[in-house]
């Protein structure tokens, strides 16, 4: 029955998704039973007319393969349609504003999806649009609905959020999703290991906001080797390091250099690996 997801009133409902700060514990709840909901649809149905009759307006201004496809697969299952937009066809090319983009695009969509090389950006459209946006990754800024899909995984995996210790490994600097699961894990009060090298380290102003919004929160610690880290951990999740976010190739070449690991070396039976794709070779 869809029963359950209609009868939620959620904070969110009818709402623009920029910041994974706009949910507390109960507002993730509640969506997780409606993702259990929905999982449980797709299993035995397929897909449901919840929302036949509206349209979501996918807006890519960067490459994307399964973040795309999966807000489209989304929406076809529950019955909506979808109108693609991407960096060579929007007249963003043109010099058209993303302001004058968005308002143009809710004229034909009831919701829109925006990924977007330069953070903020995703506030700029909320901010212009009407109807709902949700932020699929704004530069180097957060990529909330990924970071919730994480968290989900490990609920699903290990039974609880709570009490957990979780590893973070990567390219924590520029990783737009393991900047919205930070705050994620804060909210629940988990225990993080931060393991980067040093230049790739996690952005101060992002654990400032993780604490402000979990009670002064700062049960974490940073480090340059995974070794420490990964024996006490529940959860290792690896982020790679984000090459597009570097003026030359030499300045990525450098880093990586400095960020490979063999995870494989470590292994603890209770860890459950989560990996950001796309994959590249730090990873062994």
């Amino acid at each position: 029955s869809m029963a359950p997801v209609m009868e939620i009133c959620h904070p969110l409902y009818g709402k623009s998704l920029v910041s994974i700060a706009q949910l507390d514990t109960d507002g993730i709840d509640s969506l997780f039973v409606a993702a259990d909901v929905m999982k449980g649809m797709v299993k035995r149905d397929g897909s449901c007319e919840l929302l036949k009759g509206k349209i979501l307006a996918n807006v890519f201004f960067e490459p994307s393969t399964r973040t795309m496809c999966s807000f489209a697969a989304a929406m076809l299952r529950l019955g909506g349609q979808v109108i693609p937009v991407n960096e060579s066809s929007s007249s963003a090319q043109k010099g058209e504003t993303l302001s004058d983009t968005i308002k143009c695009l809710e004229c034909y969509a009831d919701i829109m999806v925006l990924r977007h090389p330069v953070k903020g950006s995703a506030a700029e459209a909320a901010a212009a649009a009407s109807k709902p946006v949700i932020n699929a990754g704004d530069g180097v800024g957060e990529h909330p609905t990924q970071a919730l899909l994480d968290l989900y995984t490990m609920q699903n995996e290990l039974g609880t959020l709570r009490g957990l210790t979780v590893t973070c490994l990567g390219d924590l600097k520029n990783g737009r999703t393991v900047h919205s699961l930070v705050q994620l894990c804060a909210t629940f009060g988990m225990k993080l290991h931060l393991v980067s090298p040093p230049s790739l380290r996690m952005p101060k102003e992002v654990l400032e906001l993780a604490a402000s919004r979990a009670n002064g929160w700062a049960n974490y610690e940073e480090h340059e080797s995974l070794d420490a880290a990964i024996a006490v951990s529940d959860v290792l999740y690896v982020t790679r390091v984000q090459k597009e976010r570097f003026s030359t190739t030499e300045k990525y070449d450098a880093v990586k250099a400095d960020g490979e690991w063999d995870v494989r070396a470590h292994g603890p039976s209770r860890s459950y690996p989560q990996e950001r794709r796309p994959r590249q070779s730090f990873l062994n």
